[in-house]
């Protein structure tokens, strides 16, 4: 649903100030989504609402799916992916993932890595890109129909605290049960190596594996006592995801 109005501060028409006519215009396109539900009520409907501008939760409450942007560049997308779950739920949190015909290998991760603990939306141009490049991308969404059943149940946190757009480095994770799961993206600067504070694991004993892409650089060492994971990723723009499990 690309409902692109913009309703401004509201009308004065058939309305006593313009503050109650943008209260009537809202309760009337709620009222008029209730009844397609009624009619259809299997009908799924991504709420597109012009790039987000009725991201509320009268809204959510009744689409399965919120677009979060129309960013183009997956970089920059990172920090509005991992940010996401601050104003919606991740399984309704809809984010692209665009392999660029031009790209490398590392860029068909980073922009899967985007998505993989969210809503996965598939775009970009597959039948284009090379075998190896189409491998990572079958790679990246056979593992998330591997753990998407969790994520509605799952817990979000920010162990760099929320992203900005101008951070080096940024990480999301989500906790279920003794599970919990790290995407972790190396955005620029010098630094290779970032430490994520997970309190919630202090003096536990893990199993930590990269969950994607499993064949790819990045190393990793948990400090029990101090309740940090250190990751290192050599190289800028790069992402990867990180599962956790208590021993």
């Amino acid at each position: 649903m690309d409902y692109n109005i913009n309703a401004g501060i509201g009308t004065e028409k058939d309305a006593d100030s313009v503050g109650d006519g943008l209260l009537q215009h809202n309760r009337a396109y709620l009222a008029w989504l209730d009844r397609i539900f009624a009619r259809y009520p299997e009908l799924v409907i991504e709420n597109c609402s012009s790039g987000g501008m009725r991201m509320d939760y009268a809204m959510l409450s009744r689409h399965s799916i919120q677009s979060t942007s129309d960013q183009e560049n997956y970089v920059n997308y990172a920090a509005i992916a991992a940010a996401s779950p601050s104003a919606l739920t991740p399984e309704q949190s809809a984010i692209w993932s665009y392999p660029l015909r031009e790209g490398d290998d590392e860029e068909v991760v980073f922009n899967m890595v985007n998505a993989l603990l969210l809503r996965v939306h598939q775009s970009g141009h597959l039948a284009e890109l090379s075998l190896r490049r189409r491998e990572l991308v079958k790679e990246a969404l056979e593992y998330y129909k591997s753990i998407r059943h969790h994520i509605p149940q799952a817990l979000p946190f920010w162990p760099l605290g929320l992203p900005k757009q101008q951070d080096e480095w940024i990480c999301l994770g989500l906790r279920h049960e003794d599970a919990t799961y790290l995407a972790v993206w190396r955005i620029h600067g010098e630094s290779a190596e970032i430490s994520l504070s997970l309190p919630q694991l202090q003096g536990k004993m893990l199993e930590i594996r990269c969950a994607y892409p499993q064949s790819f650089d990045c190393s990793w060492s948990w400090s029990e006592g101090e309740g940090f994971l250190k990751v290192t990723l050599p190289e800028t723009k790069t992402a990867r995801l990180l599962e956790i499990e208590l021993k």
